[in-house]
C-alpha cells in the first residue's frame, strides 16, 4: 500500500503556451533526474478540457513504498520540489496540494512544505 501526492490548480482562464512551455520543461527536469524510479511513479499530470478552464493543472504521483522511510520521504520532498518550481510558473492560481488526507502548506520562500506538527 502507497500514498501520492495530489495536486490541483484552478483559474478562470487556461494556460498560456508559455506557461505550459516552461511547466513541461520543469516536470520533464524533475522526472528525467529522479532517482528512484524504480520503486516510485514520476509526476504525472492529468489531461484537462481547455473548454472548462477551471481546474488547469491537476495530477498525483504515488511514492514509492520501500522499507527504507527514507527512500518515500526524499521522494515526497523532491516531488513537492518540483510543484513549487511549476506553482511559480503559474500565475493566479487557487492551489491545493496534498499527501492523502494531509494538506501541503505554502510558503512564499520556501515553497511546499508539510506541516510539521
Amino acid at each position: 500500500m502507497g500514498v501520492s501526492v495530489y495536486y490541483t490548480c484552478m483559474r478562470d482562464h487556461n494556460l498560456t503556451d508559455s506557461e505550459e512551455q516552461e511547466i513541461t520543461a520543469i516536470i520533464d527536469k524533475y522526472n528525467e533526474g529522479f532517482e528512484l524510479k524504480d520503486m516510485g511513479e514520476t509526476f504525472y499530470v492529468y489531461d484537462y478540457d481547455q473548454d472548462k478552464p477551471t481546474v488547469i493543472f491537476a495530477g498525483s504521483t504515488k511514492l514509492p513504498f520501500s522499507d527504507n522511510f527514507e527512500d518515500t520521504w526524499h521522494a515526497l520532498f523532491y516531488w513537492l520540489n518540483c510543484l513549487t518550481d511549476v506553482r511559480r510558473s503559474i500565475s493566479n492560481g487557487d492551489w491545493h496540494v496534498h499527501l492523502d488526507d494531509t494538506d501541503a502548506i505554502w510558503d512564499e520562500e520556501a515553497g511546499w512544505q508539510m506541516p510539521q506538527d
